[in-house]
């Protein structure tokens, strides 16, 4: 499947889209899970302050689940090739495991879409380091 011109271009504002999304949902995700005052976490804090983030990078996984199935379907660019029928669950696998750079590679997407695909792992990595330097901080500041 050869990509036009048009369709690559949406695939990059698509991306850059996303890129801007999830940035700015990380940052408000991590006010709140930052807590105000002196920033020290007791021990139930601790399991609150993981289940947060993890809670916020599946949400941005969702975003980009989202906008894997409307890439597809309603702007027709490119698909995701591995799977015959493709429901909610599977455009969800595939975001994570691309957000993750887990990826093993029995989803590929083909078409424009692999731009999208290509700047994911990009954004993803940037996200869970950003989580974990503000965990180590946190923790390192836990009350004992």
């Amino acid at each position: 499947m050869s990509a036009t011109d048009g369709q690559i271009w949406a695939a990059v504002a698509l991306a850059l889209a996303l890129l801007a999304a999830t940035t700015a949902l990380h940052y408000e995700g991590m006010r709140l899970i930052a807590r105000p005052g002196d920033g020290r976490l007791s021990r139930p804090g601790v399991v609150l302050a993981i289940t947060g983030l993890v809670s916020l990078h599946l949400a941005e996984i969702g975003l980009y689940a989202a906008a894997f199935a409307a890439a597809v379907g309603l702007l027709q660019l490119g698909a995701l090739r591995g799977i015959a029928h493709l429901a909610a669950l599977d455009y969800f696998y595939f975001a994570a495991e691309t957000y993750s750079t887990l990826g093993y590679g029995d989803v590929v997407p083909v078409g424009a879409l692999r731009l999208v695909a290509s700047i994911e792992p990009l954004n993803g990595l940037l996200l869970l380091a950003w989580s974990g330097a503000s965990l180590f901080r946190l923790l390192e500041r836990r009350a004992p």
